[in-house]
């Protein structure tokens, strides 16, 4: 699948991150279909919309990126989750891709690395 038209829902509980996502990820040509401040909601969201790609914040309220990550992973729904970190940490990004993650990418990595996993999670 080309960027375009790959169809995005950005999971982020920062409300001025997440804008910036969805303008960065738009212009990319890609369409983002829905967002969601916390991982209950990203779940809810993803069955609804049923998007390509997930990209998903690790750390949120209520339910965190980890869990959502899972109970996405564990739907018929076969859509792939790039998680976006603020942390480094080994076990942080094991944890992230034992949930089901496609991929876990430090918060700050530049948009194109962050267009390439998300192009790479959907021919996976």
């Amino acid at each position: 699948m080309e960027a375009n038209g790959i169809r995005i829902l950005i999971a982020e509980d920062n409300a001025l991150l997440r804008g910036v996502l969805r303008d960065a990820l738009e212009e990319a040509g890609m369409t983002v279909v829905g967002e969601a401040s916390d991982g209950a909601e990203a779940v809810s969201v993803a069955e609804k919309m049923l998007p390509d790609v997930v990209v998903m914040d690790m750390r949120m309220p209520n339910v965190d990126g980890i869990e959502a990550t899972e109970q996405i992973a564990a739907a018929d729904w076969a859509m792939p989750v790039v998680v976006l970190s603020a942390y480094d940490e080994p076990q942080m990004i094991d944890a992230a891709l034992n949930a089901g993650a496609a991929n876990c990418l430090k918060k700050g990595v530049g948009l194109d690395e962050l267009i390439d996993a998300i192009r790479s999670a959907t021919v996976a």
